[in-house]
């Protein structure tokens, strides 16, 4: 075993209570010095947008330093995500690493991930598969990364897995990797109060009534909807021009007032006429039987005077 597998134990043999707060004096300075790191490097653009804010970043820098990491480490790799701190599964890797573990990649595809690890000193290898198939049990794949990179999502899994198996203690209280706690929404916590009881003191005066403020009425202006009728054919507008000639109307103005007063609607063009309006200005164009016939007694006359 190393010096720092042995330290825990060495710490626990030979802890004593310390009533004078020696440990809190000390974690205090730890606490001042993190705060001043925090307030220079959170203004720089080498921390995430997370660990601009100090009080962020000083955790961040102090839960490192718990960690064995460096100011700069701490605050690229420590994230908080729903309130609760979290490494990535490749800093847990990088830490495991570090301290003498061995973690490694058995097996890797779009469909299956294995991670294999070794506590330091033991012989026995814990080995983590994760599946895509495990994924969508689980409710991962809702994230929509399992689908562009599901070989890296699921390493991740199977990688923060690993590590925690084999180096609990390494991670310092930090049990979930950012890619788990990534998954999982915030807990919503609804607290209904009772009414407080009201204790009567006097009769409050009964208020005046209030006459109820009505809006006024809002006028809705309903817009007629577009026709869908097909308008007129090339052919109808050809025999349509014809007939109107015929009737003597040859001027745009007066066709467009003609038809606007025989089909009840604006006419600004006889584009605008649709096959049934177009067949109704035909059939107010024809003549009608009686108008035939005074036309055909007419030729009949000129032909006899003749």
């Amino acid at each position: 075993m190393n010096e720092i597998a042995l330290r825990p134990t060495a710490e626990v043999a030979q802890y004593q209570p310390d009533p004078t707060g020696g440990r809190l004096i000390a974690w205090a300075e730890a606490a001042s010095a993190a705060n001043r790191l925090a307030r220079a490097l959170s203004e720089t653009q080498f921390v995430p947008d997370a660990m601009k804010t100090v009080g962020n970043a000083t955790a961040a820098i102090l839960m490192g330093d718990e960690l064995g990491l460096s100011p700069l480490a701490a605050l690229r790799s420590i994230y908080v995500v729903h309130g609760t701190p979290a490494l990535y599964a490749r800093s847990m890797v990088a830490l495991a690493l570090s301290r003498g573990h061995l973690i490694w990649t058995e097996e890797t595809s779009d469909a299956k991930v294995t991670v294999c690890g070794q506590r330091a000193g033991s012989d026995h290898v814990e080995r983590s598969e994760w599946t895509m198939a495990r994924a969508t049990k689980a409710g991962y794949t809702s994230n929509k990364k399992y689908g562009s990179n599901p070989q890296e999502m699921l390493y991740s899994k199977a990688a923060g897995e690993i590590a925690r198996k084999i180096a609990p203690d390494m991670l310092a209280g930090i049990p979930y990797s950012v890619e788990d706690l990534e998954l999982s929404e915030p807990a919503t916590v609804t607290v209904s109060r009772e009414p407080a009881a009201s204790r009567k003191v006097g009769r409050a005066p009964k208020p005046e009534p209030v006459e109820p403020e009505f809006d006024e009425p809002v006028e809705v202006t309903v817009e007629p909807e577009p026709t869908t009728e097909p308008l007129r054919t090339e052919a109808q507008s050809k025999r349509l021009w014809t007939m109107l000639t015929e009737n003597g109307m040859t001027e745009r103005e007066h066709v467009l007032a003609w038809l606007t007063e025989l089909l009840g609607r604006d006419v600004d063009s006889t584009k605008t006429l649709t096959k049934a309006e177009c067949t109704r200005a035909m059939d107010a164009l024809e003549p009608t039987p009686a108008e035939l016939d005074t036309t055909t007694q007419g030729t009949l006359d000129e032909g006899g005077a003749e």
